[in-house]
């Protein structure tokens, strides 16, 4: 079943001085401003990483009140573009939005939000039960976070009447915890929280709340020694300990930890009737470029799984023993994507995740289980998106599938001093090893070099292939763990598809560029047509068999991202041993007509990409 985020929140402006930033004096520091409030974030994170999936009736939807006004705009504009439904946000005349400022000597921020147009509303402005109604399949799932009862008596009402609202309507609703000293005391917030918290779906904390409230509860004597490491299993035993003693239903505590060089390693537990899932053991290394955001981008890596399972109702929560570690299980995947999200989030600066799901999977699927290098993961995601960037303006592809090993390197670097400037050497040729490695070691570098024809029982040697200087595979099916396996050695994943279901259920996968294949039992008018509907022009494509010379500007011209060429290009003689009479032959050809053909379609791409 479908789901719709509800989230009700304050949002902010945050003015951050720039770092390692001199300013020319004390009266002028330059800053970043930026838009930020934890619910909104969630908002505006969900929509991003489900952006060309979202619906009219799950679109997130963001609950608040603005001032009228720039400032007002300031905030909205920032969430438009990402998609989020604004219906039920309130503009209110001669009012104010909350600022914020970073103080950087201080490690702290400084708030101004007390009179604020979300501070003073008018609660009764809100029909939560009209707010909450499902929208035709898609269900809401309420977001809040324990900010907002503290900022003032009206939020305060607001929030517990919306989760009276959910209550009473059978909503769930997801928490985060995330005192703010600054608003008020944890005692005070606890008081608030505690009644809820039997209605919850789950309840987020930090460590440093986890150790607060398991004091205020009378369990000092089960919080970890001050030396013992977050990694230590006693940090989420104390979490199973308070789940039960809070009457919830799951606990989630993100743990990270940082080394002296600034890199931090980031990982999260939850507790329920089934155990303690965890991803303690396959952690996320990254140096955050920004401080804020990941709590938000984590809540919404979490909300994007755990509401399909929720909804789902698949058992998985069946009783085992919980206190047990759990590291294999649907909600342990489900911290992971949630990690994964908060990290890749703080590699750019802003409250607002930038991330999508395609970007997101690409790193995650190949590295399912395992601890991980962001850095080394994105190196490797970026690589990829430049040579998709490459293909898309080499306009041909030259396929060398060749029985000929020396005929066929040959071939090769004649074709690029003709001006090819993509080849493809089929995994099924004659010493294609070889003929890759020689390839890429005497052909320039501007030339993108990949194999093609990968089948079931070569994906294993995908990561050979990367290290031989491949960029790229392609294929004329979609083999299994194909796409994690280019995704994973750092190489663009080209699996094929002929039907449009087949096409954009690749794209669904992330797959960046798509082969169309066999293109001959198509046209290029069919590509064009499809390419039409305004989804799907998303899409690259690389039509590929029955692609010819004369045929090369009708798919271009089609839509097509690149063509894929075979001896209709590259020739036949490298098909045939040296002294075979086939040989001669097609090379007889090659020279009669073939070169000079090829020369043409090269100089027709340089002319059309100059």
């Amino acid at each position: 079943m479908a789901f719709r985020l509800v989230a009700f929140g304050e949002a902010m402006v945050r003015f951050a001085p720039l770092p390692n930033v001199t300013p020319a004096h004390a009266g002028a520091s330059p800053c970043v401003r930026s838009v930020g409030g934890d619910e909104l974030n969630v908002c505006v994170d969900l929509a991003v990483l489900n952006k060309g999936a979202l619906t009219s009736d799950t679109t997130p939807q963001w609950v608040s009140v603005l001032p009228e006004g720039f400032m007002g705009d300031l905030v909205t504009d920032s969430c438009l573009g990402a998609g989020v439904d604004l219906q039920y946000v309130l503009r209110v005349p001669n009012s104010d939005v909350g600022t914020f400022m970073v103080i950087p000597e201080r490690k702290t921020v400084h708030y101004q939000r007390r009179n604020s147009a979300f501070a003073q509303h008018d609660p009764s402005a809100f029909d939560w039960r009209t707010i909450l109604a499902p929208k035709n399949d898609a269900q809401a799932w309420l977001h809040m976070t324990g900010i907002t009862p503290m900022i003032g008596e009206a939020p305060r009402l607001s929030w517990t009447l919306a989760l009276k609202s959910a209550r009473e309507m059978g909503v769930p609703v997801s928490m985060d915890f995330n005192h703010r000293p600054q608003l008020g005391s944890l005692s005070n917030l606890w008081s608030l929280m505690l009644p809820q918290l039997p209605y919850l779906e789950v309840l987020i904390l930090s460590v440093e709340n986890l150790v607060d409230l398991a004091k205020m509860h009378g369990f000092e004597q089960k919080i970890p020694d001050p030396s013992a490491p977050l990694s230590d299993p006693k940090w989420r035993l104390l979490m199973q300990l308070l789940r039960t003693e809070w009457s919830l239903k799951r606990l989630a505590v993100c743990f990270k930890s940082r080394d002296e060089s600034g890199l931090q390693r980031r990982w999260s537990a939850i507790a329920d009737a089934s155990g303690i899932h965890t991803t303690v053991n396959n952690p996320v290394y990254h140096r955050p470029r920004d401080e804020c955001g990941g709590g938000s981008a984590w809540a919404a890596g979490f909300i994007d799984h755990i509401a399909q399972d929720v909804y789902r109702d698949d058992g998985s929560s069946a009783v085992v023993d919980n206190s047990v570690d759990v590291h294999e299980s649907s909600l342990a995947r489900t911290l992971r994507h949630a990690d994964l999200s908060a990290a890749m989030c703080q590699e750019t600066i802003g409250d607002h995740s930038h991330v999508t799901r395609a970007e997101l999977e690409a790193v995650e699927n190949p590295n399912s289980g395992k601890p991980l290098q962001l850095s080394d993961a994105l190196r490797r995601s970026s690589d990829v998106d430049s040579t998709l960037a490459t293909l898309k303006t080499c306009g041909v592809l030259a396929i060398l599938r060749a029985k000929n090993a020396d005929a066929a390197i040959s071939r090769g670097l004649e074709l690029v001093e003709l001006g090819c400037k993509a080849i493809e050497v089929t995994v099924d040729s004659t010493d294609w090893r070889r003929v890759l490695k020689t390839l890429v070691e005497q052909l320039p570098s501007h030339v993108c070099i990949g194999v093609g024809t990968v089948m079931d029982d070569t994906v294993s040697c995908l990561e050979e292939i990367a290290a031989l200087g491949a960029k790229f595979a392609l294929s004329p099916i979609n083999p299994l763990g194909f796409i994690d396996e280019c995704n994973r050695v750092g190489i663009l994943a080209v699996p094929s598809g002929l039907s449009s279901n087949e096409l954009w259920d690749l794209h669904r996968q992330g797959v960046k560029m798509i082969k169309l294949f066999h293109a001959g039992q198509v046209t290029a008018k069919i590509l064009k047509s499809m390419l039409g509907v305004s989804p799907l022009s998303v899409m690259n494509i690389m039509p590929s068999g029955g692609v010819s010379p004369s045929n090369v500007d009708d798919w271009l011209d089609a839509g097509a991202a690149i063509v894929g060429m075979g001896s209709n290009l590259a020739g036949s003689d490298i098909s045939f041993p040296t002294a075979s009479a086939e040989y001669k032959e097609a090379v007889a050809k090659w020279e009669a007509t073939g070169r000079d053909a090829a020369k043409s379609v090269f100089d027709n791409i340089a002319k059309r990409y100059a």
